[in-house]
Parts: C-alpha cells; sequence; structure tokens
C-alpha cells in the first residue's frame, strides 16, 4: 500500500511540474497592420555606352540613409509553426553621390540617387519560441527612387532612370508583448534589377544621341516595427 500511494504522489507532482507541463503556444493567426523604421546602406554601380573619351566603367559608390513606412500582413498558424504574406510600404531616402571623368576635363559627371517610394511583398515562415517568432521571408521589392548622371559639360539634357524592380531576402524576431500587440527586429537584403537612364545631346554633334546610363543598386537594411493583430 505505501508503495502504491508513492507511485501515485510520484504521478501527481510530475503533472503539476512546470518543467514537464506543455508549453504554451501563443496565437498568431489572423490580420495584422503595424509600422517600422530602419536604416539602410548599400552599392551603386554605374555602366555607361562605351564612347571616346569617356571609360565605360562600372563607377561605383556607397549610400546609407533611413526608411520607414507602414506593414500590413496575414498569418496562419499549426502549432508552433506559422506561415503567412506580408507587405511593406514606405519612404526611403539614401544619401551617397559619386563623380565620373568628362571627355572634357576639367568637366565631370555627378552620378546621384534620389530618395523616393519603397515597397516589398513577402512569403513569411517561421516558428514560435512561446512569445516569440523566429521567421524568414522573402519575395519582390522595388524602389523608386531615381537615378541621374549628369555631366558638367554644357549641351546635354539628363533623364534618370524608371523604378527598380528586384528581390528582397532576410529574417527577424517577433515578440508578443501582449495577446494583440507585437515588436519586431527585422533584416532584409535586397536587390534590384539594373535600370538605365540617358544623356541626351541638344548642342553637340550627333544632336539626338542618347548615351546610356546603367544603375545596378544592392542594399541591406535593418528595422525596428510594431504591429497590432486582430
Amino acid at each position: 500500500m505505501r508503495n502504491h500511494l508513492l507511485c501515485l504522489a510520484f504521478v501527481a507532482l510530475g503533472c503539476s511540474s512546470p518543467a514537464l507541463a506543455k508549453p504554451v503556444v501563443y496565437n498568431w493567426d489572423g490580420f495584422y497592420v503595424g509600422a517600422h523604421v530602419g536604416g539602410v546602406w548599400g552599392d551603386v554601380n554605374v555602366t555607361d555606352d562605351i564612347t571616346d573619351g569617356v571609360p565605360p566603367g562600372p563607377f561605383g559608390y556607397s549610400i546609407n540613409g533611413v526608411f520607414g513606412g507602414g506593414t500590413a500582413g496575414y498569418n496562419l498558424q499549426y502549432e508552433n509553426f506559422v506561415i503567412g504574406v506580408e507587405g511593406d510600404l514606405g519612404e526611403l531616402n539614401p544619401s551617397g553621390s559619386g563623380i565620373i571623368p568628362s571627355s572634357t576635363p576639367p568637366n565631370h559627371q555627378d552620378t546621384t540617387l534620389d530618395s523616393g517610394l519603397y515597397g516589398d511583398i513577402t512569403g513569411r515562415l517561421g516558428v514560435t519560441v512561446y512569445e516569440a517568432l523566429i521567421y524568414a521571408k522573402g519575395g519582390y521589392a522595388f524602389f523608386d527612387g531615381e537615378a541621374r548622371q549628369t555631366t558638367t559639360k554644357p549641351g546635354y539634357a539628363t533623364t534618370g532612370t524608371d523604378t527598380f524592380n528586384g528581390w528582397t531576402l532576410g529574417g527577424g524576431v517577433e515578440y508578443l508583448i501582449t495577446p494583440n500587440v507585437s515588436i519586431k527586429a527585422e533584416y532584409l537584403h535586397f536587390d534590384f534589377r539594373p535600370e538605365v537612364g540617358f544623356q541626351t545631346s541638344i548642342t553637340d554633334p550627333p544632336i539626338g544621341h542618347q548615351y546610356h546610363n546603367w544603375t545596378d543598386l544592392t542594399f541591406d537594411s535593418v528595422k525596428a516595427g510594431i504591429a497590432y493583430h486582430f
């Protein structure tokens, strides 16, 4: 009888022990919206037409800056696994410029990248650890900041690039500080396809000729965000 009572006591202690209890699974299901702010750093490379007197490059310069905007997404959860789709939209303000030699020294050509709207649409896959969600994400990205190459030599009109399109990949950690509010830290790498701008001759022969300036853009970002989960 004493042995049976001891066995029952050990079973009762085991069932009530926090170490043996099943971990609480926090709910990430559903729609959410939020805001974010962060910083970027990266590289811009410009390649020109092969023309007499001007080397084609590529000519590179570095950028850094800040960005911020809004976030929206939807999660589906199965036990400790979360899959979802997420979108970001905001303003990105890069700082940085380069100088390219001209065919007629002491003239030169300035390469710049303006601020603009950016966004991404990504798939997200993660695993929960108590209140935290550790995730990876990747998908489509765009940036409509205009890259330009402008010569100090008179007689040329400059046209900047169109919207950059490419991909993004990264991950982060999100943490529920209440059942409906989360904060997160995230890293993303962005890689965009080259876009072309023009320099059009308006006085130098051949008048009307367009010289192509191809801009290749990549950058990395870190951001902090907050979201409300419905």
